[in-house]
């Protein structure tokens, strides 16, 4: 029997399907990675006794941190704001698990744009691999869901989509933006043997202390106010997050020192 000859318009059809599956594998090396949640089992591990529960908890915790990006991706869109026109949100997840993020205000009362820079720490939820909590200093958390096209987009306390007529979501960009303006940051200070180092409270990171701008007068406000050397102190700073070397290694550059205290956590 002769094989079916394939029509004309399905050969028409036929680059434009394989551009489309060219340019869909090309977005999807870009795109946050999920893990498969269908992980077939051997009868054996079906037949297993589960773990108790504290067991399965820390499972599930570790899938949530098992599956890192390989560099960094920015997000970008116009969210609505309470008392102003719109929010420009810019934000960026790196593969270490912190992210920042800038955040410009629009069409205030008083008609100049506001701008705040922020970082914190991102992870997976358990519940749901789809959705990512990026949390920053004292316990500022938000909720974002992946959708199919990539892109991130807010939910409430229960993990579901605001409903509005409203655009919440940030869309995926091609190029990542670092975010590398100065912003106001507080951690835990520490300066031996000629080496300083500030661990931020919101992304729970250690970085060096570059030794230009304000760097020296940080290690010398940090050993008038230490109680023995290696002791750490709480310290408020202005600054920016750099990178410099090869590989490149991230930096905390002082521009300005603002206070310190002993004594205090980052929770407080």
């Amino acid at each position: 029997m002769p094989h079916p000859t394939p029509s004309s318009s399905f050969l028409s059809r036929l680059p434009l399907a394989l551009g489309a599956l060219a340019v869909a594998a090309t977005l999807a090396g870009c795109a946050i990675t999920l893990p498969d949640s269908k992980i077939p089992q051997t009868a054996e591990a079906q037949a297993a006794v589960p773990p108790p529960p504290g067991d399965v908890l820390a499972t599930a915790q570790r899938m949530s941190q098992s599956n890192p990006i390989r560099e960094a991706q920015t997000y970008r869109g116009v969210i609505p704001c309470a008392d102003c026109t719109g929010q420009r949100v810019t934000l960026t997840l790196l593969p270490d698990w912190t992210w920042r993020m800038r955040r410009t205000y629009f069409g205030t009362r008083d008609g100049k744009d506001q701008t705040f820079i922020s970082a914190g720490r991102w992870e997976r939820s358990v519940d749901n691999l789809r959705q990512i909590r990026v949390m920053g200093d004292r316990n500022d958390t938000a909720t974002y869901e992946v959708t199919q096209n990539s892109a991130l987009r807010l939910v409430d306390q229960d993990g579901e989509p605001t409903r509005s007529a409203l655009n919440y979501s940030l869309t995926q960009q091609f190029d990542s933006d670092l975010i590398t303006e100065p912003f106001a940051m507080r951690g835990r200070v520490t300066s031996t043997e000629g080496k300083t180092t500030i661990a931020l409270c919101g992304t729970g990171k250690t970085y060096p202390v570059a030794p230009t701008g304000q760097g020296p007068a940080l290690a010398d406000a940090y050993s008038k106010l230490r109680v023995a050397p290696g002791t750490s102190v709480l310290m408020w700073v202005d600054g920016r997050i750099v990178s410099s070397g090869q590989p490149p290694v991230e930096q905390v550059e002082v521009q300005n020192l603002s206070r310190g205290t002993l004594n205090s956590p980052c929770e407080n």
